[in-house]
């Protein structure tokens, strides 16, 4: 903890007299900035603990949409199917888009050529 504090006290130092950090905005255009003057190089911890923050957003709103994913479906009807049952579920639930894209006649083609059936499918 000690180093980080030294570290942020350079870099408070350095950063308030450079007039290239003058006019940023935020901190994506700050931390763009550090790469671009090569300064993420003399304070890795700081550049370390910025692109933290940045990725905050993004693994969060992932996680909320798999629970957002379960709770659609496992509902009360299905609330005690296996977990295997549910990842495959929840797999094409979220990944909608793919799984609208198969055709289901191949499915079910590919279904019927594993073994003999005593009911045909098509």
């Amino acid at each position: 903890m000690c180093t980080l504090e030294l570290e942020c006290a350079y870099y408070e130092k350095d950063l308030r007299g450079d007039p290239k950090f003058k006019n940023l905005e935020c901190i994506s255009d700050l931390c763009h900035m550090l790469v671009q003057t090569r300064k993420s190089e003399f304070y890795p911890m700081i550049y370390r603990l910025m692109c933290l923050v940045l990725t905050i957003p993004v693994s969060t709103a992932t996680t909320e949409r798999a629970f957002s994913a379960m709770n659609i479906v496992k509902n009360r009807i299905r609330s005690k199917m296996e977990d295997e049952f549910l990842d495959d579920c929840m797999l094409l639930h979220i990944e909608k888009e793919y799984a609208d894209s198969i055709d289901n006649a191949v499915v079910i083609e590919d279904f019927e050529s594993l073994s003999n059936r005593r009911v045909k499918f098509s």
